[in-house]
């Protein structure tokens, strides 16, 4: 297989490209360095048929053991993936920026509340890249955007205004591709309040989330007007563990991995957890964390 880009590599291990560090290797696995490149893959992928997927900060995804066939896309060495560009004038009511879907979440609201955009405290201790923020909508972020930009799988691009995209919780209305850039909007406020403020959620997030293992963050979604975390602590499943899989005694929501753990352990003890809460609460829970790859 020839491609179009030379950066393409075969069987890169994706552990090393998750924050749960589980995986196995992608049969290839390219980092394209522009929009042009990037292009160049997706449309010779498409052209021989090979089955594309994206990984962002890699910080919701659990990745099969098997590893992932086809070519899976990291935009996170393209230096327009990772720009900030500010678009509004001084002067005016609101900043517009415009984001590549690479910059990491906390690199945005660093440089946020360094020039005062009000409300960005709202990303503070948000893992991940904007990119994946996008999709699932994290934290509400949708409110922020005024329009996202997507390549489709065949390599052509798309730009979609916030009605088109109807945001929901942990959803966004996308055609499937790759979210390439954003663009935000924020208020102007003043720089010392908005650090304080993103100080203030930091402060909550490292006392209450697991932030010293390996995880890929909430491993379920909240029903309607209830926490996973606490049902899954009513159920008596805090550090309940399944090979080198934990629930994180600290907060129920977050499933660990203790050194060795296989997407397997993390599955098995996903489906224990949904069968203990099913039957204490009659409630099943959807997992958040997204599956890449093989199981079986």
């Amino acid at each position: 297989m020839t491609w179009p880009s030379a950066g393409v590599r075969s069987t890169e291990l994706l552990a090393n490209h998750t924050s749960f560090r589980i995986g196995g290797p992608a049969e290839w696995f390219a980092e394209p360095h522009g929009l042009d490149e990037l292009l160049g893959l997706l449309r010779e992928a498409n052209r021989q048929g090979i089955l594309v997927s994206v990984i962002g900060g890699g910080t919701n995804l659990l990745v099969a053991d098997r590893g992932v066939r086809g070519l899976v896309i990291s935009l996170r060495r393209g230096r327009p993936f990772r720009l900030v560009e500010v678009l509004s004038q001084e002067g005016e009511p609101q900043v517009r920026v415009r984001c590549g879907s690479a910059v990491y979440t906390q690199q945005l609201v660093t440089l946020g509340g360094c020039h005062g955009w009000g409300g960005v405290d709202l990303l503070a201790g948000l893992p991940g890249q904007i990119g994946g923020a996008m999709v699932m909508n994290a934290q509400n972020i949708g409110q922020r955007v005024e329009r996202i930009r997507v390549v489709s799988w065949a390599g052509s691009v798309q730009e979609l205004t916030r009605d088109q995209l109807a945001f929901a919780y942990r959803y966004t209305r996308l055609p499937p591709g790759i979210v390439v850039d954003a663009t935000l909007r924020f208020e102007r406020a003043d720089p010392t309040a908005t650090v304080a403020r993103i100080q203030h959620v930091l402060q909550h997030r490292n006392a209450t989330q697991e932030v010293t293992l390996p995880s890929a963050g909430c491993a379920f979604k909240n029903p309607p007007g209830e926490s996973a975390g606490r049902l899954i602590d009513r159920a008596g499943l805090k550090g309940a563990r399944i090979g080198d899989a934990r629930i994180s005694p600290r907060h129920a929501n977050f499933l660990v991995n203790l050194g060795r753990a296989t997407c397997d352990d993390v599955l098995s003890l996903m489906d224990y957890v949904q069968r203990r809460v099913v039957r204490a609460t009659g409630i099943l829970l959807e997992p958040e964390v997204r599956l890449l790859g093989e199981r079986w």
